[in-house]
């Protein structure tokens, strides 16, 4: 008996998580986020919050809670530099980002890690959301790739519901609870997020690359928590987040799509970009004419900076285009894009 228990192998203990949480001016929020995440029931974890050049007072609100780590910018990184930033100090096997403007419940974690130490093949996992600013309906559950390149953000603005209770493949998961196995890095290229898009897309740049190295990105129905989405970049149809999301759109498909699927996703794409420009424009809606246009203009100068991301993607290429498309290229109804531009998205029925 002596032998047998001696011979067994010790338990695995739970996986170090990182989580990282990037702050500017959002001190009254983080304030909120760091005492929820003092209830969560996963014990073996480390928080960093780098704070970008926050004007405010949140280095004082993060010296209250002295289990943080600070990480400080003396200048706005935006989320993709801050989050980059962070990763340097994670020490974590599973890493978490996650924005400073939720509230987490003590369960969240804890489904997020087991279906990564279940599933091998999934690199990326994104947890459930709900908007109390929007009567707590769903915020994006996973993100589908389009027959004409944009986004299908299935369950947004939805009440929840059976088909949302569910684990399944999406394109990309959205960066407001995003977790990624920290390995993963070193197999999509050697970054997490392209700095030069300082923020909005750069998440589903990243899914794509994981995908495109081999691993999968999926949705998982997690105990959801709270995102008070808007409450610190203001609405989601300013010219700056229109702006910023075209441009690292259309740079993203550029520089991650096969040949092929150039051909085949981004002539309906460039299609609907031209067409909705002209209609801005005629429509007199310069900030969002100015988006749409300013995207056209930036694809042409980035060439250069495109045709070195493709040679990258080649590298480090382990799934065809075709084969990602068959689990993750899913387009809605026409309506979908329609209610989409015209901010009635909650009236969209997902399939």
């Amino acid at each position: 008996m002596e032998t047998e228990a001696a011979s067994s192998p010790a338990p695995r203990q739970s996986p170090l998580v990182s989580i990282i949480i990037v702050n500017y001016n959002g001190a009254e929020l983080l304030s909120g986020c760091l005492s929820s995440l003092r209830q969560i029931s996963w014990s073996n974890r480390e928080i960093i919050v780098v704070d970008n050049g926050s004007a405010d007072n949140s280095r004082e609100v993060i010296s209250s809670f002295p289990e943080v780590e600070l990480v400080p910018s003396a200048v706005n990184l935006g989320f993709a530099g801050g989050n980059n930033l962070g990763l340097k100090h994670a020490r974590g096997e599973y890493v978490l980002l996650l924005n400073n403007d939720t509230v987490v419940t003590s369960g969240f974690l804890n489904p997020l890690c087991s279906y990564l130490e279940a599933n091998p093949n999934v690199g990326i996992v994104q947890g459930k959301m709900i908007l109390p600013r929007f009567g707590n309906r769903l915020d994006v559950c996973g993100s589908f790739l389009t027959s004409v390149g944009f986004p299908y953000h299935y369950g947004y603005y939805k009440p929840d519901g059976p088909k949302y209770n569910r684990a399944y493949a999406v394109f990309s998961g959205k960066g407001a609870c995003l977790m990624f196995r920290r390995d993963l890095i070193d197999r999509v290229g050697g970054f997490l997020f392209d700095e030069g898009f300082f923020c909005y897309y750069e998440e589903s740049d990243f899914c794509h690359r994981a995908w495109i190295a081999g691993y999968e990105v999926h949705f998982v129905s997690s105990p959801p928590i709270a995102h008070l989405m808007g409450a610190t970049s203001g609405d989601s149809h300013t010219e700056f987040v229109l702006r910023h999301y075209l441009r690292n759109m259309t740079f993203s498909l550029l520089a991650n799509l096969s040949e092929t699927s150039r051909v085949r996703i981004l002539l309906p794409f460039f299609a609907m970009l031209i067409t909705s420009t002209f209609a801005a424009g005629l429509r007199g809606r310069k900030g969002q004419f100015l988006a749409h246009w300013g995207a056209l203009v930036h694809s042409f100068r980035c060439r250069d900076k495109i045709r070195e991301r493709r040679k990258l993607v080649a590298s480090i290429r382990k799934q065809s285009d075709q084969a990602i498309f068959a689990k993750v290229l899913r387009t809605p109804k026409p309506g979908y894009f329609f209610k989409t531009f015209t901010g009635k998205l909650s009236e969209y029925e997902d399939d």
